[in-house]
């Protein structure tokens, strides 16, 4: 059983530290925040060799009888 409480430490260690590197992005426009999307790759050993956290936002819908701003498409 230990076992299993170790790797849930290591793993909540790992995506907190994955949200707390997105940190800036979050305090952005947080009324617009969606989700919040982290990824951990762990070892058979269960060791997380590498955290990824990305941030999803809610956007204006865009009427299709506009053009999209440039750059967009």
């Amino acid at each position: 059983m230990s076992a299993d409480v170790d790797l849930i430490e290591r793993l909540t260690s790992a995506a907190a530290e994955a949200i707390r590197d997105e940190r800036p992005s979050l305090s952005y426009e947080p009324h617009r925040l969606r989700g919040i999307h982290v990824e951990l790759e762990i070892t058979k050993a269960g060791t997380a060799i590498e955290g990824r956290c990305w941030i999803e936002r809610r956007t204006r819908r865009i009427r299709g009888d506009r053009p999209l701003p440039a750059g967009r498409g």
